[in-house]
């Protein structure tokens, strides 16, 4: 019986992607538009440690926001791999017991057969839909891929 989905399958949540492209988007729109509008004179009295101080604000707030735009989960014929901010998680599908999304959560959860679960990020309610479908889609790629081959 072939997969559900063609494998590799890449889930990474809209709303949230699109959120942190323009706040990051805005956040430097501004942060230039501000310095370019003070004057010379008073960008000249910024010390070298409050401009260090500054940009690395910048870059912390960027950054942050860069973790939110890179969530995904990738589906392969070897497993999941589940990418929550700067972290990294590799499943193989042996280790995945169900995949779902209840209406009062946030995003995807796995249950995983040591008893434990992992958040999945990449797909979140706020999506509708499309996490709806996510979900629905993983689940059958999850059953395809652990469900036992016929006996002889």
């Amino acid at each position: 019986m072939p997969a559900p989905v063609d494998l590799p399958r890449l889930y990474r949540p809209k709303g949230a992607r699109i959120a942190a492209a323009l706040a990051a988007a805005t956040l430097v729109a501004a942060m230039a538009g501000l310095w370019l509008l003070l004057s010379e004179e008073v960008r000249a009295s910024f010390s070298f440690p409050q401009r260090v101080t500054l940009v690395a604000f910048f870059a912390v707030v960027l950054a942050g926001l860069y973790g939110v735009y890179r969530t995904s989960a990738r589906a392969d014929d070897a497993g999941l791999t589940v990418v929550n901010g700067y972290r990294l998680h590799r499943y193989e599908w042996a280790e995945v017991v169900r995949v779902s999304l209840g209406p009062h959560r946030p995003w995807a959860l796995l249950d995983l057969a040591d008893g434990s679960t992992a958040s999945v990020i990449a797909i979140q309610s706020a999506d509708k839909d499309l996490a709806s479908r996510s979900v629905r889609e993983l689940a059958a790629v999850l059953d395809h891929r652990t469900r036992p081959g016929p006996t002889p």
